[in-house]
């Protein structure tokens, strides 16, 4: 046998090793997948049993593969859930309710645009504060809303009244100050001197600048023809405008007359004043009879 070629002696046992370790493998590979495959075919042959628990991992499940129904109901947690995960076609109508929403979480940006009408208001909600200044306008205000509360002491000013709207009946007793008098005895005089005339005297009280009109009356005689008697009104002690005044003719005879006249003073401040009506007797006798004085405070 030449160098280099191998005897058939030897090629044989390892053939036959060869081929019984080949045989071997197909066994233990047969033995296998009987095992794994119990039906021979392979097919949908691993079944629960045959899964490892927690052998299934992530890695192992196709995109897509795990549907609602591989889900058990009530086992997602919020854990399970990522965040930013829930958007609003994924929300049921109607299922956030007051009790789902947490406190103070809508803020204004939650809120649309004319959402909040009316009834969304609960009663004494909208309070000054939440009232925009100078945005309640007339037609905002029922009629009659305004009552005498709601007016600010001195709102009402001359031109919040309208002409001739203020009549008898708006002003209170005395919103005019006046007094008067009056007397009926006869009384004399035959003094040339001036002299306060019985009975024709009166207090008034002013509390602003006003005009005090003096309006005075007598029956009156005088017992000469050529003499006269003279009238004047005094305000405390200054002589009203125009001052001394002849009231009727001389030479009457004793005959009695009815005289007047309206006195006044003009620029009298705020105070308490006393008008006096004074006689004067140019000589003879001078009678006074019924008379009247009437003052009135005018404001300026």
């Amino acid at each position: 046998m030449s160098e280099g070629t191998i005897s058939i002696k030897k090629v044989i046992p390892i053939i036959v090793v060869t081929w019984i370790l080949s045989l071997v493998t197909t066994l233990t590979v047969v033995y296998v997948v009987l095992s794994i495959f119990p039906s021979g075919t392979g097919g949908g042959a691993i079944t629960t049993e045959n899964i490892v628990d927690g052998a299934i991992v992530t890695t192992k499940l196709a995109d897509g593969a795990v549907t609602s129904a591989k889900i058990l109901d009530g086992t997602i947690t919020g854990v399970d859930i990522s965040d930013g995960s829930i958007i609003a076609v994924k929300i049921a109508d109607g299922a956030v309710i007051a009790d789902k929403i947490a406190d103070s979480a809508v803020s204004t940006d939650k809120i649309s645009d004319d959402a909040v009408v009316t009834i969304k208001l609960a009663d004494g909600a909208v309070t000054s504060a939440k009232i925009l200044d100078g945005t309640v306008t007339a037609v905002d205000l029922a009629t009659g809303a305004i009552t005498e509360i709601n007016i600010a002491a001195g709102a009402v000013t001359t031109t919040k009244i309208a002409d001739y709207a203020v009549t008898n009946l708006k002003l209170a007793a005395g919103a005019i100050p006046f007094n008067s008098t009056y007397g009926t005895g006869t009384i004399s005089k035959t003094t040339a001197s001036w002299e306060n005339i019985t009975d024709m005297s009166v207090t008034i009280t002013v509390e602003r600048n006003s005009t005090l009109l003096i309006m005075f009356s007598v029956q009156s005689a005088i017992s000469l023809d050529d003499k006269n008697i003279l009238w004047r009104a005094l305000v405390n002690t200054d002589t009203a405008l125009p001052g001394a005044l002849y009231l009727q003719p001389p030479g009457e005879g004793s005959q009695w007359s009815l005289v007047s006249y309206n006195f006044y003073q003009p620029d009298v401040s705020a105070g308490e004043y006393t008008v006096y009506v004074q006689w004067y007797v140019s000589g003879g006798t001078g009678w006074v009879g019924h008379r009247t004085l009437f003052v009135i405070a005018l404001p300026e």
